[in-house]
This record gives structure tokens, C-alpha cells and sequence, in this order.
């Protein structure tokens, strides 16, 4: 590859973060993100360093005598019905909600990517099997689909991971599908086949990196149902298992004192909104950034 066309590439791309950040909401979902993301590498060092004391004596130690405790300037979100700090519970839930939804969906991203790609490159009867298969995935609710597989594979962090990325892989794959269908009797592509490109290689160097922006967007989106869809497993005693703090866990297990204490059923509920809601709008304003159509 040239390097004008590297130099063009690396504009396009330039481009599109510079249309980003004109983008407000997106610019606000971002932010709320990273700051995320920088509670859970916070947490995870602090775990590193105390050798998990830290956690053990502040995060899920019970001290029943101040159970359902209101925000105060001590614990500034409360306590939660076995008096564990639910400020700490809310930051240490963080690693395990994004980490977990961001691997679901790279995972996902992959397999779905792979498969799309070779449905829309090579067509006729690989189309055909494929994308049958993938319709009778979507024909199951992704959320129905993943309860199935942790109910028969048990509730462990795998299981749930699996069952997430598995869920979605139909998604991503009609996704790829539809762009490489658009780009793969372009003329770049026809020079590549004619100078002895193999497939594997026109796939992977010519036609995926094509398909990058709606892929992008449609994984920004994806973590955002992968977050909800773990939550609501969790919630329903699926997920991840108490005393691990998870936001959904915490939910289910505080529905049962919701009159005694608001705090405890609000708190991790604002924190799976505000999530989800932060990564819609990161996905809305990708897709406006990526989209050459709205450059103007």
C-alpha cells in the first residue's frame, strides 16, 4: 500500500474524530466510558496491591449492624442490606459488567466477522448454509438463547461470556454480510484477484477493513446489550454469582428491601442506565462520524 494511500486512509480516519467531537451526547457518552474504565484499572490495581485485603474487609465483609444505612458523608451511596459499602460494590462491579460485555462482543465481532465475510465473498451455496444458520439464531431472543446455554452449561464466568458472544454473533455477521456484498466487485478488488491475491487475503487486507465503520458501530451498540443482557442474567440468579459485586446480582438481591432503603435498588440501577445510555450515544455518534454520506 502506498503511502499517499496510507496518508489518505489515516485523514479518513482523522476525519471522522474530528466530525466526533463536534457531536456533544457522543462526545458526554465517551467520557462517562473512560472515567469507567479508569475505576476499573483503579480497582484492579488496588486489588493487586493490598493482595485483595482491600476487597475481602471493604467490599464484601458484612457488618449487619449497619445494614440499610442511607448515603451519608462516610458512604456517600449507603449500605446495602448486609451493610457492605455500596459505593465500593457499585466501582468493583465496574471490571467485571465492561469487561466482561466488551469480550462477549469482541468475541462475537470475530466469529461473526469471519462467517459474514465468507457468506457475502463467496455466495451461492456458503451464503445459503451460513446465513440459515444465523436466521435460526435470530429467530431465538438473544436473551432466551443465552439463558438456555447457562441453564444447561451452569453459571460460571465462561459460560455467561459464551452465551453472550453466541447470541450475537448472528448480528454481526449479517452486518459484514451486507458490506462486503457492496464492496467485493469493486475495482480494487478485481486488481488485487488479477495480481494473484488469494481469498484469504483479499478478505482479510482488502474487503474486511472496508467493513470497519459499520462494524464499529454496531460493537459499540452491542456492548451496551451485552451489558444489559449480563445484568439481567445476574439479576436472575444466571450471572455472576454473590458475593462478587455485579450490578444486576445487586439489583435482585435488593428488590427484597426496597421499602426499607431506596438507595440499594436506585443506586446500581442508575449505574446500568447511565452505562448503557452512555454507550448509545457513543454509538449514535459514531454512526454519524463513519457515515461519508453526512461529511457535509
Amino acid at each position: 500500500m502506498s503511502t499517499a494511500v496510507k496518508k489518505t486512509q489515516r485523514s479518513l480516519w482523522m476525519d471522522a474524530w474530528r466530525r466526533l467531537k463536534k457531536n456533544r451526547l457522543a462526545m458526554v457518552g465517551l467520557g462517562f466510558i473512560v472515567l469507567l474504565v479508569i475505576l476499573a484499572i483503579f480497582t484492579v490495581v488496588v486489588d493487586i496491591v493490598t493482595g485483595g485485603t482491600f476487597y475481602e474487609e471493604h467490599v464484601i465483609k458484612q457488618n449487619l449492624r449497619l445494614r440499610l444505612q442511607g448515603p451519608s458523608l462516610e458512604h456517600i451511596f449507603g449500605l446495602d442490606e448486609f451493610g457492605r459499602d455500596i459505593f465500593l460494590r457499585v466501582i468493583w462491579a465496574i471490571r467485571y459488567s465492561l469487561f466482561m460485555g466488551t469480550v462477549a462482543i469482541a468475541i462475537s465481532v470475530v466469529i461473526g466477522s469471519f462467517l459474514g465475510a465468507l457468506a457475502g465473498f463467496y455466495g451461492k451455496i456458503t451464503d445459503n448454509v451460513i446465513m440459515r444458520i444465523m436466521d435460526i439464531f435470530l429467530a431465538i431472543p438473544s436473551m432466551l438463547l443465552a439463558l438456555a446455554i447457562v441453564a444447561a452449561f451452569g453459571t460460571s464466568l465462561t459460560n455467561v461470556l459464551m452465551a453472550i458472544a453466541i447470541s450475537y454473533i448472528p448480528t454481526f455477521a449479517r452486518t459484514v454480510r451486507a458490506s462486503v456484498l457492496t464492496v467485493k466487485d469493486q475495482e480494487y478488488i478485481e486488481a488485487a484477484r488479477a495480481l494473484g491475491a488469494s481469498d484469504a487475503r483479499i478478505i482479510c487486507k482488502y474487503i474486511i477493513p472496508n467493513c470497519l465503520a459499520p462494524l464499529i458501530v454496531q460493537a459499540s451498540l452491542g456492548v451496551a446489550g451485552a451489558i444489559l443482557s449480563i445484568a439481567g442474567l445476574s439479576f436472575l440468579g444466571l450471572g455472576i454469582q454473590p458475593p462478587t459485586p455485579e450490578w444486576g446480582s445487586m439489583l435482585s438481591n435488593a428488590r427484597s428491601y426496597i421499602r426499607d432503603g431506596w438507595h440499594i435498588t436506585v443506586i446500581p440501577g442508575l449505574m446500568i442506565m447511565l452505562t448503557i445510555l452512555s454507550l448509545n450515544l457513543l454509538g449514535d455518534g459514531l454512526r454519524d462520524a463513519l457515515d461519508p454520506r453526512l461529511k457535509n
